[in-house]
């Protein structure tokens, strides 16, 4: 009798063919059921583009290190005063040379590098942006870093010159043109730049071209010289080893921004799983292990994370090519497209796909869980009870508040507090992830005498509670980093000193007198300067140009800005400056609109800027001896400040004014300062130099409008960016809620629901869902930011963002109410058929 050879054991699992299989199959469904989870591709691939981005302007933002001194490692400064220049020049470049010499011999592996001379001269423009003249030489040792030619060629002569840019512009004069500067005529052969720093204004001309330079510059990399002449200042560039690199914080924001988009990833497969729910208790029936389950939703988001990671690469780095020239003109120096920390992009792409896949293992963990006829049913499992996942928010929360409260406050610096403000924020933000379950069983527990449309919302939230829960998570999330950046940029300028904004309109030009510029603290001379420098003579000659000038321009007027020696309001704690104040005469009163009546009789400063008036340790000396105490001869403490809204807000305007009765008590001599004209129409740029020129020619200085966003607009952009992105997510979560009972709406609509009842159904869902993650978000970040400012609660958070609170409180549940109301109500199809999912 023939004997049958034994067939080979295989394992109880069905081994690898059985791995096989099932992957196939969820290769299978990923590519049947894409567009069900084309949400989920979408948001990572924009989280992997948006990191992308996000390194590249982190990375590229801050200047080159070898910026601030072209590569040099130390440089010393001699002024042009020096009456033995010369010989010091020679002094010092002969140490430097002879150490260079003894350390190239010594360390062979660093080179010390040569010694290269560079010449200043300032220019006097008529504008207040510094203008120099300087010799350097392109083709030496640290030349080649510091200087770049855009067009032309570099001057290699007497009488030649390489202007940057703003110089042409400003001169409106081009290659080839004659330029009329320092007392000579040159001729314009190349336009020249700072690669280092493109808002580097300069003219470029040979060595030897400027007999009294005004400072003398001597870059090398050479141990300093032992001897240094008595009036030169040795500068060597910052260490940087304070801090963290962009690099590392591009890579905490990426694993967040990664992290909240598990958060909805999990909601996602969540109802994905709720789909296959009976197809996988089949599988489950014909002998497939908990391993084989969990498998299917593994491959499957697995597949997710890695074509959107891919896309998101792509996507991110064509939409960094297009960013860099943008940023390279904001961040002011040459940008290189490549120089991206190639190493965080690719742990990030890495958690991309760990993230998805962890994202969708969980829902497989909890289908498992199930008996396989439960799962044939297709009945959903039951969630999970919210106070075990509460607890631990608690805990993260009382966490973060004491990290935060022990982060030293505003302002404070340093390794530790940077740690504990980087730890208590990711403690808070955990925090409110976690306490979300735990509303919407408060709210559906509140809803138990709403109307039946409402209250069925309300059930179902809370039914699905580990769908509508992450979504919540991400929602309150979004809002409660959109509040603390409202609350926090409120607080940084509720003490009215950290004014920032726009200066001017763009039909306006303030012209300043010497005096004027150096007190407004826009020149280079001291900031305090006795007023009283220009001869009467001298301010008749100066209002005649300017009254001139501003009859050249259309449907203009001119207000004379008086100020006084000393007039700059400071705070005592260390003398920040809040701004200089303009004397309230007649006429600038009247310019505004305000009448005697109006002011108070007390009142010392009237300002535009609200949160002036409560400012603590405000002080008002009237000589430019600035302490910490405020003598009561020249200073007044805690000047009495009135707030009158007709007063302009521009930084350059008289947004300060010292009142008539301050000018009387205490016997102020005002004199002209700067003249602002306001023209019929904005100013066009031929306008404006025709204005320098005019300006220069008299030995005046002029400002125009800059590009600086006001406070109130980075506020909206934060808060409408939050509102947004919360929006986004509610849709996304509402859709989820609608598609996963689509069978409940279906037998609704069978019993005669009517189309006003599915629309409230979705409202209410959307409405609750953006009304819990608006108040636990505020909440929370109200709590972080008393923490963080326990110190200085009284100064810090004295003034509260009200419109932007409004808008995210009543404004993002109402608007999702109408989303839902408007886009619900269709009748479903296959009202009588259950499909097969």
């Amino acid at each position: 009798m023939a004997t049958v050879p034994a067939s080979p054991r295989r394992p109880p699992n069905g081994g690898a063919p059985a791995r096989r299989a099932i992957t196939r199959w969820a290769w299978r469904l990923f590519r049947r059921e894409w567009r069900q989870q084309l949400l989920v591709l979408a948001l990572i691939t924009v989280a992997v583009a948006a990191t992308i981005l996000g390194a590249g302007i982190g990375t590229n933002t801050p200047p080159p290190q070898d910026a601030a001194l072209g590569g040099a490692r130390y440089a010393i400064t001699l002024p042009g005063s020096d009456p033995h220049l010369a010989a010091d020049i020679a002094s010092v470049t002969a140490q430097v040379s002879a150490a260079g010499a003894a350390h190239g011999r010594t360390h062979r592996r660093l080179s010390a590098g040569p010694v290269q001379v560079v010449e200043q001269e300032n220019l006097t423009t008529g504008s207040v942006n510094p203008v120099e003249l300087r010799a350097e030489d392109p083709d030496g040792p640290f030349g080649q870093t510091s200087l770049a030619l855009a067009a032309g060629r570099y001057p290699a002569g007497p009488g030649q010159v390489a202007l940057t840019p703003q110089v042409a512009s400003l001169y409106n004069i081009g290659i080839g043109g004659q330029w009329h500067a320092a007392g000579r005529v040159w001729h314009v052969v190349g336009m020249a730049e700072n690669p280092g720093n493109l808002r580097d204004e300069f003219a470029l001309v040979a060595q030897g071209q400027i007999p009294a330079p005004d400072v003398v510059i001597i870059l090398f990399n050479a141990a300093p010289p032992v001897r240094l002449p008595q009036e030169a200042t040795l500068q060597a560039p910052p260490s940087g080893g304070g801090g963290f690199s962009p690099a590392v914080i591009v890579l905490v924001v990426a694993i967040a921004g990664l992290l909240f988009t598990g958060l909805i990833a999990r909601a996602g497969f969540t109802v994905l799983a709720g789909r296959r729910l009976r197809a996988l208790g089949m599988i489950s029936a014909l002998g497939a292990t908990d391993r084989h389950v969990r498998r299917v939703m593994v491959v499957n988001g697995a597949a997710v994370g890695v074509i959107g990671s891919l896309a998101g690469a792509v996507t991110g780095f064509l939409l960094w090519l297009a960013y860099a020239p943008s940023l390279q003109a904001s961040a002011g120096h040459r940008v290189d497209a490549l120089n991206l920390p190639w190493a965080v992009i690719g742990v990030v792409m890495a958690f991309a796909v760990l993230t998805a896949t962890l994202a969708a293992r969980r829902p497989a963990h909890e289908i498992t869980r199930m008996s396989i006829v439960a799962a044939l049913s297709g009945r959903a499992p039951r969630p999970r009870p919210a106070r075990r996942t509460a607890i631990p928010g608690l805990i993260f929360l009382a966490a973060g508040g004491y990290l935060l409260a022990n982060a030293g406050g505003w302002g404070a610096t340093g390794t530790s507090n940077t740690l504990h403000l980087l730890g208590g924020l990711v403690a808070v933000v955990l925090g409110s992830v976690l306490i979300g379950p735990l509303g919407i069983s408060a709210l559906a527990a509140m809803g138990r005498h709403t109307p039946v449309a409402v209250r069925l919302a309300l059930r179902d939230l809370a039914r699905y509670r580990a769908r509508s829960g992450a979504a919540l998570s991400a929602i309150s999330a979004t809002v409660l980093i959109t509040v603390l950046i409202c609350v926090l940029a409120t607080a940084r300028f509720s003490n009215g000193v950290d004014y920032f904004g726009p200066n001017l309109q763009s039909n306006q030009v303030v012209i300043y007198t010497p005096s004027g510029a150096s007190a407004a603290g826009i020149t280079s001379q001291k900031l305090c300067a006795p007023m009283g420098d220009e001869s009467a003579a001298a301010l008749r000659r100066y209002e005649a140009g300017v009254r001139a000038i501003a009859s050249s321009l259309p449907g203009s007027n001119v207000l004379t800005l008086e100020t006084a020696t000393g007039l700059l309001l400071q705070t005592s704690d260390g003398g920040t400056d809040v701004g200089l104040p303009y004397v309230g005469t007649p006429g600038l009163l009247a310019r505004y609109g305000i009448r005697a009546s109006q002011i108070d009789p007390t009142a010392v400063v009237l300002t535009s800027r609200a949160d002036l008036a409560s400012t603590p340790a405000l002080q008002l000396p009237f000589s430019c001896t600035f302490s910490n105490t405020c003598p009561l001869a020249s200073c007044i403490a805690n000047p009495r400040v009135q707030v009158l809204s007709q007063l302009p807000g521009g930084q350059a305007e008289p947004n300060l004014v010292i009142s008539p009765y301050a000018v009387s008590k205490y016997r102020l001599r005002p004199q002209t300062a700067a003249w602002l004209i306001q023209a019929g129409q904005p100013l066009t740029a031929a306008q404006v130099n025709g204005i320098r020129q005019r300006a220069e020619s008299l030995g005046l200085s002029i400002e125009t409008k800059n590009d600086n966003p006001s406070l109130s607009e980075l506020d909206a952009w934060a808060t409408e960016a939050g509102i947004f992105l919360a929006l986004g997510v509610l849709a996304m979560t509402v859709g989820l809620v609608r598609s996963e009972s689509a069978a409940d709406l279906r037998v609704l609509t069978a019993v005669g629901a009517t189309s006003t009842t599915r629309r409230g159904i979705t409202a209410a869902t959307a409405a609750g869902l953006g009304l819990l993650g608006a108040v636990t978000g505020t909440a929370v970040a109200y709590l972080a930011a008393a923490a963080f400012l326990r110190s200085q609660l009284s100064e810090r958070l004295n003034s509260v963002p009200a419109l932007d609170l409004l808008l995210i409180l009543a404004g993002l549940p109402a608007i999702a109410a109408a989303g839902g109301w408007l886009f619900a109500g269709r009748e479903p199809s296959g009202v009588t058929r259950q499909p097969i999912e």
